[in-house]
């Protein structure tokens, strides 16, 4: 099967970088990419009007959570100051017996809306950090993107002690949790013609043991597969980790052999570069930049809680390789390059960093790199036949004269026309193809209703003006009158 895609702004690949490809052809094969060029010689099954649009690579999200993220949504604007940053603390960490308010969903619905919300949105390759797996992997065949997965394990959890933070372990279920990721990868990796990988996700450094990280490690060799960990995600794990052992989180990942061409730390926000770490003589920087490990960036959900990456242009000038992530909502990646931008140049005190350039090539190119795959993330021909079709031309854009800046600075997901995924179209004209997009948001709004009547039940202590958001205005119980 043969389609074209005729006419407009083609961004293809060449010389190991994108390359603007004005009034361009590019004609997709199979699962692979055929052609890119200005008119193809040869014989087509479909075509599809370019014209006027810009056709992008599919954007790789190196970093998500697939849910209703009901327990997110409720803590915006507000949260406890002795967790400083940590928003996600405020939700997950219960009583000793209680159960999160994320492990009280229902996946089948909220997985599915995570999915297919990144799917709409032009993501065409997605790795999903630790969320139930067997789940989600038969949404991945539905759906028809490409994602890693992989169940999280641990050998340690958050528990309420009074007023504080206290880690409860259980090491022998850290290594349950292991095997059960083993079981996965081994049954799943390479399922649907290989869109499904499997990845391991030890799932943060503060709540993973030395001896289970070590093992992961071991794990990964023999698997053949990668490892993504939460690092760097704030203060209170920083400053935990030094305290325990002596060392930064980075450090000890690179003592215990988690880092490596194959590893994916993400989020890495706060490391001996931030300022808010006051550490001198750091060097994780380095110790990242030499392990040739890549950092997943997650904007947006740091300046929700007032923080920020110091920074993309800092990490890129040490040689670290950076790829882009949504981590919770809105799962906008598009929106999400343009977060990277402004945030690194305000950090900064330079216009001048961060360029729509270098984010576009972190979406892509860089996620394409953590995940070791030189077939993803450009167009060109024998790449994957990974695209997306993008509608520019509408009042928020604008007149632009660089399709990419406009995208940067100005786009959305709500721009995205049409994506193919190995060279099969799954969405087309905004609408995934394979799911009633109405429905689908009807059910995960009254499972998210259903989650948050069940908070007092959850956590009663909880239910506080610091802990919950209380509406931003007042609601109204009166009538106006005429």
């Amino acid at each position: 099967m043969r389609t074209l895609i005729q006419g407009g702004d083609v961004l293809a690949f060449d010389e190991g970088g994108h390359r603007l490809l004005r009034d361009g052809a590019i004609v997709l094969e199979d699962d692979r990419v055929l052609f890119v060029g200005r008119r193809f010689p040869g014989v087509v099954d479909r075509q599809v009007d370019g014209s006027g649009r810009l056709v992008i690579p599919g954007l790789i999200n190196l970093h998500c959570h697939a849910g209703t993220e009901a327990g997110g949504r409720l803590i915006a604007d507000v949260g406890r100051r002795d967790y400083f940053q940590a928003g996600f603390l405020n939700y997950t960490v219960t009583t000793r017996g209680a159960r999160a308010i994320q492990a009280r969903e229902d996946l089948a619905i909220g997985g599915r809306l995570a999915l297919v919300e990144m799917l709409r949105g032009g993501c065409t390759t997605v790795v999903e950090i630790g969320a139930r797996s067997d789940t989600l992997a038969p949404v991945v065949g539905e759906l028809g993107l490409r994602a890693y997965l992989g169940p999280a394990y641990k050998s340690g959890a958050y528990v309420s002690a009074g007023e504080g933070l206290a880690y409860e372990w259980d090491e022998d279920e850290g290594r349950r949790g292991l095997e059960r990721a083993r079981a996965f990868v081994r049954a799943h990796d390479g399922a649907y013609q290989g869109r499904l990988r499997g990845m391991l996700y030890p799932y943060q450094i503060d709540t993973c043991s030395p001896a289970l990280l070590r093992a992961t490690r071991q794990a990964a060799d023999e698997l053949g597969v990668g490892i993504q960990i939460h690092a760097g995600q704030n203060l209170l794990e920083f400053h935990e980790i030094l305290r325990r052992h002596g060392r930064t989180p980075v450090e000890l990942l690179a003592d215990t052999g988690v880092l490596g061409p194959d590893a994916v730390v993400g989020h890495c926000i706060i490391s001996t570069a931030h300022h808010l770490a006051a550490l001198p003589a750091g060097r994780d920087l380095e110790i990242l930049a030499r392990s040739g490990a890549s950092v997943a960036h997650c904007p947006l959900v740091f300046a929700r809680r007032g923080n920020a990456l110091e920074s993309f242009h800092r990490y890129r000038a040490a040689g670290i390789n950076l790829g882009l992530g949504t981590d919770t909502y809105p799962r906008d990646l598009i929106s999400e390059m343009r977060w990277a931008s402004l945030l690194c140049k305000v950090v900064e005190h330079d216009f001048t960093v961060a360029t729509a350039a270098d984010v576009f090539t972190a979406a892509t190119l860089g996620g394409a790199r953590a995940l070791r795959r030189d077939d993803l993330g450009r167009l060109c021909p024998g790449a994957k036949a990974d695209v997306v079709v993008v509608d520019l031309r509408n009042l928020r854009v604008g007149p632009y004269r660089d399709p990419v800046k406009a995208l940067v600075n100005c786009g959305t997901v709500d721009d995205v026309e049409h994506v193919f995924v190995d060279g099969r179209m799954v969405v087309e004209s905004g609408r995934v193809l394979a799911v009633d997009q109405a429905a689908l948001l009807a059910a995960a709004q009254q499972e998210a209703e259903r989650l948050w009547a069940s908070v007092a039940e959850w956590h009663p202590e909880k239910l506080t003006a610091d802990a919950m958001a209380p509406p931003s205005f007042p609601v109204l119980g009166r009538d106006l009158g005429a």
